[in-house]
C-alpha cells in the first residue's frame, strides 16, 4: 500500500486535496488527529502532547488501512507534527523524528498556501505560511523524497495531484 501523505503549512488546502482525492481515487483518507485532540483540550496543548497526537495520528492510520487499496492518503504526518514542534519549542520528540524517517518513501503532496488563510480557532500560524512551507520543502529536497508541490486553484491542485501519484514508482 503506498502512502499518500498532503502536507504543508495551515489552512493551504490540504483537507480539501485529502477529501477529493479520496473521492476521485476511491479510497479512504485518515483525517488529522491533532483536530481531534485539540478540540477536545481546548485548543491547549506543550510540547509532551506533540508525542500523544503522533501516537493518536498512527492508531488512526492503521484503523482506516484497508487491504483492498493500493493507497492510503494522510491528511497530515509525522512532517506537520516536527514542523510544528520544532517551530513552537525548538526542538521535536525521538519518536516523532524515528516515524518521520518511516514516512520517507510515501508519496507527498505539498501543498502550497497561495489560497485565503480561512480563520479557525486551532490555528497559529496565519503570518508565517510562506516561512513554514519553505521548511516543509526544504525538508523533502534534502531527504530526497518523492514530492510535488500543489498549488493555484482546487482543480489545478487535484490535478497536479493525481498526474504526480499516477507518476509514482515507489514500492
Amino acid at each position: 500500500m503506498k502512502k499518500i501523505i498532503i502536507t504543508g503549512p495551515e489552512s493551504s488546502g490540504k483537507t480539501t486535496l485529502a477529501m477529493g482525492l479520496s473521492n476521485s481515487l476511491n479510497v479512504s483518507w485518515v483525517p488529522e488527529y491533532a483536530r481531534q485532540y485539540l478540540t477536545e483540550s481546548n485548543g491547549k496543548y506543550h510540547y509532551d502532547d506533540l508525542r500523544k497526537i503522533a501516537q493518536g495520528q498512527l492508531e488512526m492510520e492503521i484503523r482506516f488501512k484497508t487491504f483492498e487499496s493500493d493507497y492510503l492518503i494522510l491528511d497530515t504526518s509525522m512532517l506537520v507534527l516536527k514542523i510544528w514542534s520544532e517551530e513552537k519549542y525548538r526542538k521535536a520528540d525521538p519518536y516523532i523524528l524515528n516515524r518521520l524517517e518511516l514516512e520517507r518513501k510515501s508519496i507527498y503532496l505539498l501543498c502550497k498556501p497561495d489560497i485565503p488563510w480561512q480563520a479557525d480557532p486551532l490555528r497559529e500560524s496565519e503570518k508565517d505560511r510562506e516561512a513554514l512551507f519553505n521548511k516543509y520543502l526544504e525538508y523533502l529536497k534534502s531527504n530526497n523524497c518523492f514530492y510535488t508541490i500543489v498549488d493555484g486553484s482546487q482543480k489545478n491542485r487535484l490535478k497536479k495531484a493525481q498526474d504526480h501519484i499516477k507518476s509514482s514508482s515507489i514500492d
